[in-house]
């Protein structure tokens, strides 16, 4: 039998903006690329393991820019298989929502498929078809599940009877898990992806995914990756940098072939449209100095979405009341777009309060904040029963889903 040729991708988040700056241009490239791609390497099925969007009430743009490609992908490759899932940035009922609307050969899963209040593994359990349209391979489309979304069932067992549910569909056939989850050795950026649980406690253990599991698919961390553990696990990593943290990651989709035997894995790398620059791009400098470097950058004349994007890091040595002002007229007529200024500040003394450590309110996480104010007015660190209390409310708060009402 022939294999099944799979295109495993994730975290587009379309409608993302870098600093108020928009992302159009570069969602673009990457989608017409991917396009090229599915249809260059004979692909049977593409698969976008969650953040199909930047947030669960996108722009009306990004939702256009998501059913134009569905639209062009099928136009162009009849035979593809689509299977998208919803991430901890969608929210499921707007991923869920156009499935009526779509063919057959389009799987939109936004949040855990329900019957009678249990998975239904009639649309989970999905099969995936060769170029000869015989079923060669089982699908389980497992996307971000919510705290609500489980009940009394874990994510372990729920992981568990979905694997089981493949095998006895399958008959041999090979099996993909997927998942939108941080699960644990996985290498997480400090600033685009949200850390929504205290001390890494939402990472959950390699063995979600047997050995029974020919390859697990993974969404939610950026940078593409394979996870040790029983099976062949993978991040396929986002499109393009979601963060100035992310700019050294290499880009890329994976290929899967699905043989009987081992799988055939192959990255893809992405092209990069738009370069990301630091200045200075080592060890920060005292503001003198980095005024001249940007004084230095090259007098460009590029459209706005092609500029690169910039980031500018000041060593601060004493107060610096006219820093902004120096850096924007610094870098009058250039053809960048400014994503931040880092003020690093030498440090001295004690480290504990909040105005010591003089960071960006952007790159300040919510635990660590907690705990700094309880540090500071209880001269202790919270114990472990709070830190769990503030982890759910936390959780409750990053992964609420606003098109929910009430009555919901």
């Amino acid at each position: 039998m022939k294999p099944v040729k799979i295109l495993h991708t994730s975290d587009w988040h379309l409608g993302h903006e870098l600093s108020g700056h928009s992302r159009e241009a570069e969602h673009d490239a990457f989608l017409g690329w991917l396009l090229d791609e599915l249809e260059e390497q004979a692909c049977d099925v593409l698969l976008v393991t969650g953040d199909l969007y930047d947030m669960a009430n996108p722009p009306v743009s990004a939702q256009q820019r998501l059913y134009a490609f569905i639209a062009n992908a099928r136009n162009r490759l009849p035979h593809l298989q689509i299977i998208m899932i919803g991430g901890n940035h969608d929210s499921a009922l707007r991923i869920d929502l156009p499935g009526a609307l779509v063919d057959e050969r389009v799987y939109l899963v936004g949040g855990l498929p329900k019957k009678n209040r249990q998975p239904d593994f009639e649309r989970i359990c999905i099969p995936l078809e060769n170029s000869e349209g015989q079923v060669a391979a089982w699908l389980g489309a497992i996307p971000f599940c919510r705290p609500g979304d489980l009940g009394k069932e874990s994510l372990e067992e729920l992981y568990a009877e979905t694997t089981r549910q493949l095998l006895a569909r399958a008959n041999g056939l090979p099996v993909v898990l997927t998942g939108h989850l941080h699960v644990a050795g996985g290498d997480v950026s400090e600033l685009s992806e949200r850390r929504i649980v205290i001390g890494g406690e939402e990472a959950h253990a390699a063995s979600l995914f047997s050995k029974d599991v020919t390859y697990g698919a993974l969404g939610h961390l950026h940078r593409p990756q394979q996870i040790a553990g029983p099976s062949l696990v993978r991040y396929a990593g986002s499109p393009f940098p979601l963060s100035v943290t992310e700019r050294n990651y290499k880009h890329s989709v994976t290929s899967v072939t699905l043989t009987p035997d081992t799988p055939v894995v192959q990255e893809l790398s992405i092209p990069r449209v738009v370069p990301f620059l630091r200045i200075p791009n080592g060890t920060p400098r005292c503001l003198d100095d980095v005024v001249k470097e940007l004084e230095a950058l090259p007098v460009e004349t590029l459209p706005r979405d092609q500029q690169p994007f910039l980031e500018v890091s000041v060593l601060m040595e004493t107060a610096e009341p006219h820093l902004q002002a120096r850096i924007l007229n610094a870098l009058e007529g250039k053809s960048v777009r400014l994503t931040r200024i880092n003020r690093v500040v030498q440090q001295s003394g004690h480290l504990g309060s909040l105005a010591d450590q003089r960071q960006e309110l952007a790159d300040l996480q919510p635990e660590k904040v907690f705990e700094a104010l309880h540090e500071r007015k209880y001269a202790t660190s919270p114990d472990t029963s709070l830190e769990r209390a503030f982890a759910e409310l936390l959780l409750l708060a990053e992964t609420a889903d606003p098109t929910l009402s009430k009555a919901d």
